[in-house]
């Protein structure tokens, strides 16, 4: 995969869902999208709901799909910490791995919170989960996948 593609994915997320500032806006069928574009690279990220979520990445080059990330995943205990814990994960999604910008590192401490990140493949292909605990009990979960998009020629 062309490294200025991945850099932009790495730039587009940092910018995005790990950015400190709200970059998302509402779509009119009730879920929020945020769009980041640099010259012929336009990504966007687009998903429904707050405590359990769904949502995809896309890559786009000249207007066409080439890369996607579907994911799903949320709170599943300790509702009233789900601002603490996105905010966690907004840090660990900033200090994702160079060679693999589709989530956070494999682990990322932060007092009493902990990020855990599993995957096979590469950012090419790959499928993925991560959680995160707080004092050593495990209260939110992501399952991820994606890559690369090919067509067959004309």
């Amino acid at each position: 995969m062309d490294k200025k593609i991945i850099k932009f994915i790495e730039e587009a997320k940092k910018r995005g869902y790990a950015s400190q500032v709200d970059t998302f806006k509402r779509t009119k069928e009730g879920g929020k999208t945020c769009v980041f574009k640099k010259g012929n690279l336009t990504y966007t990220d687009t998903y429904f709901g707050n405590l359990i979520d769904c949502g995809q990445e896309r890559v786009y080059e000249n207007g066409k799909v080439i890369w996607v990330m579907a994911y799903r995943g949320g709170i599943i205990k300790h509702q009233e910490l789900h601002f603490d814990a996105f905010y966690f994960l907004k840090k660990c999604i900033s200090k994702m791995p160079k060679n693999f910008p589709a989530r956070g590192p494999k682990v990322m401490k932060d007092g009493k919170w902990r990020y855990e990140n599993k995957w096979k493949g590469n950012i090419e292909s790959f499928t993925g989960e991560e959680n995160i605990y707080y004092q050593g009990e495990k209260i939110c979960f992501r399952y991820y996948l994606g890559g690369l998009i090919k067509n067959k020629s004309k």
